[in-house]
């Protein structure tokens, strides 16, 4: 048995501020360094659980910012690290030659989508370009973006932990997945934490059980074919993702683009994101 996990930031335990989560001019890196050991130890929650469910092997993609946060030598024995600079992003190693099947994936820090009223630090993949994201009509956050890819290569997502308000987006996309509530937000930047400790104690459970109900699980697969449509922060940003092929403009701050199937669909929408963040705004 093989299990995916993905681990963000933004929805740990202790977590409820952007300084917390990166470091730049200006910024105290103690703060960014202690949301790393904070990072790893959520992380290894999900590894412990796993293996003592049965799991042979555990493969964790760092899925937060620049993607190079979680130090291999912080993560609990059985597990895989896949770290740097990566074309799938958040997905690394889904569907690849040569990497094997997975029974189902965990998304570890996860937070809601862009524009949540109390979502600590609720974005979609960027908060200087993406005011939201709609898959056949219907708002998807990160966790739910992810799970299309997943989806189309058979990879059930059993477990997403976060804020409160990543639960009850989940909740509507994934109903069967495990969820996880590690902290309940107070608004952007402000957050109500369990200990971390408390939090690793509740991912482990939430991993033994989501384990135990491996059959109920289900990939994440929309009707096909899929319509994507992003709105931007500026019309610049959206100007400049309407370069790719399959995209088109459709409003002012928003392009649309159509998929055959969940591949295609992450791709492209991959695409239209790095685009417009090229925009230099």
């Amino acid at each position: 048995m093989r299990i995916y996990v993905s681990v963000d930031m933004e929805g740990l335990a202790g977590i409820a501020h952007p300084q917390q989560v990166t470091y730049g001019a200006g910024v105290d890196r103690a703060d960014y360094d202690r949301g790393r050991a904070l990072m790893a130890g959520e992380a290894n929650a999900a590894i412990d659980a796993a293996i003592e469910a049965g799991a042979a092997e555990v493969v964790v993609n760092d899925s937060h910012w620049n993607m190079r946060n979680l130090r291999a030598e912080d993560l609990a024995p059985g597990a895989r690290l896949v770290i740097g600079d990566k074309p799938l992003s958040m997905t690394q190693g889904i569907g690849e030659a040569g990497d094997g099947d997975f029974d189902a994936a965990a998304f570890i820090g996860y937070h809601a989508g862009a524009g949540h009223a109390t979502g600590v630090i609720a974005h979609t993949y960027s908060s200087g370009t993406i005011q939201e994201v709609r898959v056949n009509g219907a708002p998807h956050n990160e966790a739910a973006l992810n799970a299309i890819r997943l989806g189309h290569h058979g990879v059930p997502v059993a477990l997403v932990s976060g804020d409160d308000a990543l639960a009850g987006e989940v909740e509507h996309v994934l109903p069967w997945a495990e969820r996880v509530v590690v902290k309940r937000g107070l608004g952007y930047s402000a957050a109500d934490s369990l200990s971390p400790e408390a939090a690793r104690a509740a991912i482990r459970d939430g991993m033994r059980s989501a384990m135990s109900r491996l059959g109920e699980m289900r990939p994440y697969r929309p009707t096909v074919p899929l319509a994507g449509e992003v709105d931007f922060r500026f019309p610049a940003h959206a100007a400049f993702a309407a370069l790719l092929p399959e995209a088109e403009r459709i409003g002012p701050r928003t392009v649309g683009f159509g998929a055959p199937d969940g591949e295609a669909f992450y791709r492209r929408f991959l695409a239209v994101h790095r685009l417009a963040g090229s925009a230099g705004l």
